[in-house]
């Protein structure tokens, strides 16, 4: 299955350092995975996973303080879709646990590179199924009543250009969220690119490497500080344009 330029990030958790290095150099064979952390402690698993939500979580069952399962169940409120959790462990007892945590498969230990090869091929097609739908969805538009349809994690929304204000970038999260005249706020799968936003329409203009704006509410943009003002009721808003997009800026302006 073949995948865009990014390489699936994977984290492992087991309280085996031998396991973790076997499983390691094992995905070294992969050039479209990389590993970048491993922890043997659950404890010091749970923050890392959190901020970097990795493509692929390899998680062992039994540590000496606490479970696999007890982890992932910790988790589950802050990863996203896109984490596939994998648990893997010596004993095929846990493997129906698994499947009930929601895990999207099962390693038994010693396991063979053909099943290890298995899994990450479907991995690699669900998330290619995901993306092709992320763009589909964004690129459909519906001309009757000039709404576009925009994925987010937990839903499809139906707007209208008019009704964002603007996409900002979350780091932490590494995923765009998308900003409402309303106030609400929804992130978007990861799948979504910077480029994906603004090609939905020329209203949508960057105004720095974290924002994009619906230019619509743009009133005017500082010289010195180049805070951008927004109308009303948005004018208490705190938006800065960067130098490297200001000249994008008064392009799109003077060309409205």
């Amino acid at each position: 299955m073949e995948m865009k330029n990014q390489a699936l990030t994977a984290i492992i958790v087991d309280d085996e350092e031998k396991a973790i290095e076997t499983l390691a150099a094992d995905l070294k064979d992969y050039p479209d995975v990389e590993v970048v952390a491993t922890f043997t402690s659950l404890q010091k698993a749970k923050a890392p996973i959190i901020r970097q939500q990795p493509d692929l979580l390899f998680l062992d069952v039994e540590f000496p303080q606490g479970n696999g399962f007890e982890l992932l169940q910790s988790l589950q409120p802050y990863l996203q879709h896109k984490t596939h959790v994998i648990f893997y462990s010596a004993f095929d007892r846990y493997m129906i646990d698994a499947l009930r945590a929601s895990a999207f498969d099962f390693l038994l230990k010693p396991y063979n590179v053909s099943e290890l090869e298995t899994i990450l091929e479907r991995v690699k097609c669900e998330i290619v199924a995901h993306t092709n739908h992320f763009e589909l969805a964004l690129e459909k538009f519906f001309q009757h009543d000039g709404k576009f349809a925009v994925q987010t994690i937990s839903r499809l929304l139906l707007l209208r250009i008019s009704e964002i204000l603007c996409f900002k970038y979350l780091e932490d999260q590494r995923s765009w969220s998308i900003v409402l005249t309303n106030n609400e706020q929804h992130r978007l799968r990861s799948s979504a690119k910077a480029e994906d936003i603004l090609g939905m329409g020329k209203n949508l203009i960057r105004i720095h490497s974290n924002c994009i704006l619906n230019i619509d509410y743009l009133a005017s943009v500082e010289n010195k500080t180049l805070r951008c003002q927004l109308y009303p009721p948005f004018d208490e808003m705190e938006l800065y344009a960067s130098r490297r997009y200001y000249s994008k800026i008064k392009e799109a302006i003077q060309m409205l």
